[in-house]
């Protein structure tokens, strides 16, 4: 057996001809890895970890990020403006009212498209029925040979070509030809239309998606905290219980309905339930089911809420990697990264 050639301490071998390390040539591949195509820009996914400042906090209106000036709550917790809610409701009547006369001319439209059609095949079977009666659709073909071997030759690129007679013209119908010419642009057949589908007139929440009406909506009454910070358009801790007076910002709140008090969860068993009444204006309570639950505001930490956001491109852009860096995303409303 022969030995193996000991290595030296740059890695090659003491022969003459040395072998290359495979940390050198780790990127000598016939094909790109996930690595080399992140690092050429391409089919990255980019993450960032939210700060509070990313979150909306308690109170505010999900509609415009403010603080209301008349809150109401849904029945699923979510917090708005009343004067924004029923504009976005109404805006998305008239949207539904818009799709759903669309939808009654498509319908219409077929209904006459399916009524010509039923009409074009009954005349056709009376002109059938006629040319039978009348004896013109003889099924002697003497003649029909007879003109074949006299005709001279003609076109005739397929089986439905028509032959033409002695001294007949070939007569060409150019626009015919030209509705289905894949280089004239103008007369390029295009997909028809998508089919609309028939739609639910009923406006739904713009958070949850779930059907929302104008009676649903309950009066809410915060307590300020801090006056100053609520004239300069709100913040985190603007509003605080209506018992205990500590600021809400992450906490669990829930809302009296008979009276619209807000009050956090953790007062519940000893201030309200207690006694099934009110704290704060004393009107009785019927039940457990007439206190609900209000969204939580957001904050950066990971018990709380999600504070990491994923972002995947195909393609690197100089902006979005602007964006990532200069520190953390943009105040409440953020959408996405880029």
């Amino acid at each position: 057996r022969t030995p193996r050639p000991s290595l030296s301490r740059s890695g090659r071998s003491g022969g003459a001809a040395g072998m290359s390390r495979h940390s050198k040539h780790s990127n000598d591949r016939s094909h790109f890895t996930h690595k080399e195509r992140v690092d050429a820009g391409f089919a990255g996914t980019r993450k960032d970890v939210l700060g509070t400042e990313c979150f909306l906090p308690f109170g505010h209106c999900a509609l415009s990020l403010k603080c209301p000036k008349d809150p109401v709550c849904t029945p699923d917790g979510w917090i708005f403006d009343r004067e924004y809610i029923l504009e976005s409701l109404l805006r998305q009547k008239a949207e539904l009212h818009a799709e759903a006369k669309k939808y009654e001319e498509q319908e219409a439209r077929k209904a006459r498209q399916g009524k010509a059609d039923e009409q074009d095949r009954e005349l056709q079977e009376l002109e059938d029925f006629r040319r039978a009666d009348q004896g013109l659709m003889s099924q002697d073909d003497r003649h029909k040979k007879a003109l074949a071997r006299a005709a001279p030759v003609g076109l005739d690129d397929g089986p439905e070509q028509k032959k033409l007679r002695k001294g007949e013209l070939l007569v060409v119908d150019k626009a015919q030809m030209r509705e289905k010419s894949f280089w004239a642009a103008s007369s390029t057949p295009s997909a028809a239309p998508a089919e609309l589908k028939k739609v639910d007139p009923v406006a739904k929440c713009p958070m949850s998606g779930k059907k929302l009406r104008a009676k649903d909506l309950m009066s809410v009454k915060f307590e300020i905290s801090d006056q100053r910070m609520y004239d300069g358009g709100g913040g985190r801790g603007v509003f605080c219980c209506a018992v205990s007076k500590d600021p809400i910002t992450h906490q669990q709140a829930v809302v009296i309905k008979p009276s619209g008090i807000v009050v956090l969860e953790s007062l519940l068993e000893g201030c309200v339930f207690k006694d099934m009444v009110c704290p704060v204006t004393g009107k009785k309570l019927k039940g457990k089911e007439d206190v609900l639950k209000l969204q939580q505001g957001g904050t950066g930490f990971a018990s709380h809420n999600e504070t990491q956001a994923k972002s995947f491109s195909f393609i690197r852009s100089g902006q979005g990697d602007a964006r990532t860096q200069q520190g953390h995303l943009p105040r409440a409303g953020f959408c996405g990264l880029h």
